[in-house]
């Protein structure tokens, strides 16, 4: 393949790209229902009006949620808002599927538990509010542990559990850590704050 070939090969790659990443933005409007990444993890643990998973929708039901019929609006019904979510792996394997389903005819998203077609962009705002759905389940679970944890600590056990609920006020729930442990997100820290094994194995402090 010659230069030019590949380089027109990548431009139209990075244009489907743009493309499908475009019809996934979903309206402004419905920016204020997902909480900011940059919000404190205390403040996430506040938000009371998050809807639940429903458990019962696995990555088995993939299929179900693309169809080849066409979405007329881009608008959803006005009980949208209200329903629960489908898990955070099965919205997470609707994204990163799209793109080939998108490419295979795709024409709009479907609920399989609700009538109607649902516009594309659908398929991102489930995923990110997923996301922050499923980071206040580990934070809470990590904030009951805490709260054990200090009922019967002595006096530097409980300096030190008070400290990590400061940084709780502080720390974005979405945001990356910087310096030598940029690698991990915050949300990788809830997995130290738990008398379970992490990935598998229990550490000794």
């Amino acid at each position: 393949m010659n230069s030019f070939i590949q380089d027109s090969a990548i431009d139209l790659s990075l244009d489907l790209q743009q493309h499908y990443a475009h019809l996934l933005v979903f309206p402004q409007c419905y920016d204020s229902f997902i909480p900011a990444p940059h919000l404190p993890i205390s403040a996430l643990l506040d938000f009371t009006n998050l809807p639940p998973f429903d458990h019962s929708l696995t990555v088995a039901d993939l299929h179900r949620f693309f169809t080849s019929e066409h979405c007329v609006t881009n608008d959803v019904p006005a009980d949208f808002l209200d329903r629960s979510l489908p898990p955070l792996s099965l919205s997470t394997q609707l994204l990163n599927t799209f793109s080939q389903a998108y490419h295979d005819g795709v024409k709009s998203v479907k609920d399989p538990r609700f009538l109607g077609n649902l516009p594309f962009w659908v398929v991102q705002y489930w995923h990110d509010l997923g996301c922050a759905i499923a980071a206040k389940e580990r934070w809470s679970l990590a904030r009951d542990w805490l709260s054990g944890q200090r009922e019967n600590a002595d006096t530097d056990l409980a300096a030190a559990i008070d400290e990590v609920f400061s940084s709780l006020r502080v720390l974005g729930w979405g945001t990356t850590l910087r310096g030598p442990a940029a690698a991990l997100q915050v949300l990788d820290l809830a997995e130290f704050l738990s008398s379970t094994p992490m990935k598998g194995r229990f550490i000794d402090a």
